[in-house]
């Protein structure tokens, strides 16, 4: 019988999710050097099937970047991380602009058990994915999440009202992902973003916004804790 997620969490070099990180890495780059520009350049790829209705998951993209040399600082910061034993703790997003609904449609995703541990928080009693009744679970988890990740119009202005799609558990990767969209009718450009989720509970999470627009164009946003909203620009 595979281990339970209560027992198959965290026990890794570092304390660091092998998956979350190693995917992250090569999905949402992470700068380990934390010299933060944020910014990397891809090619263009189809929108997430997952905001599309009925499909089941939530595709795995590879990007190309440049002006940054992300591997080789992943591996110093990974040789010094693996004389200490504390995890890493990440949540990522993709965030594609549909130009015909002047809609940004959101994949966001955290692990379980980190989600759980900062609702019951929030909520001052134990929330779990397993016990909590459904529309209580999401919703703490919508309002969580409409308040930390959060979008702002290039004039200022912040977006309309979050409309949920749905959301997906993939348990044995101890992955929840949210799907929503947000009302952007001017444009993703110039827009402002921040994913601030779970930064008041982990001191060392780290947040990563891939945002693609219209034409394809692709940058990614980093996020520390209390960093505050990035602005949206493409490379020409």
């Amino acid at each position: 019988m595979p281990p339970s997620r209560q027992t198959a969490r965290l026990y890794y070099p570092a304390g660091f999710r092998v998956f979350g990180v190693f995917r992250g890495l090569f999905q949402h780059p992470l700068s380990f050097g934390l010299s933060i520009g944020d910014e990397w350049v891809g090619r263009r790829v189809p929108s997430p099937p997952a905001l599309r209705r009925g499909a089941e998951s939530a595709p795995y993209h590879k990007s190309k970047f440049r002006g940054r040399l992300v591997l080789p600082v992943f591996l110093a910061w990974f040789a010094t991380s693996c004389l200490h034993a504390h995890p890493i703790h990440t949540s990522l997003a993709e965030a594609d602009y549909n130009g015909k609904t002047q809609q940004l449609e959101v994949a966001l995703r955290v692990f379980i058990d980190d989600f759980e541990t900062v609702l019951s928080v929030r909520a001052k009693h134990r929330v779990s994915l397993e016990k909590t009744p459904v529309p209580e679970f999401d919703a703490l988890a919508h309002a969580y999440l409409a308040e930390t990740f959060t979008v702002r119009a290039p004039d200022g202005r912040p977006a309309g009202a979050y409309h949920w799609v749905g959301r997906e558990l993939k348990d044995a990767a101890n992955e929840l992902w949210y799907y929503f969209e947000v009302p952007l009718p001017g444009g993703i450009e110039g827009a402002r973003l921040r994913h601030g989720a779970l930064f008041e509970q982990f001191s060392n999470q780290i947040n990563s916004v891939r945002v693609q627009d219209a034409d394809g164009r692709k940058v990614t946003l980093v996020f520390l804790p209390k960093q505050k909203e990035k602005t949206v620009k493409f490379h020409p």
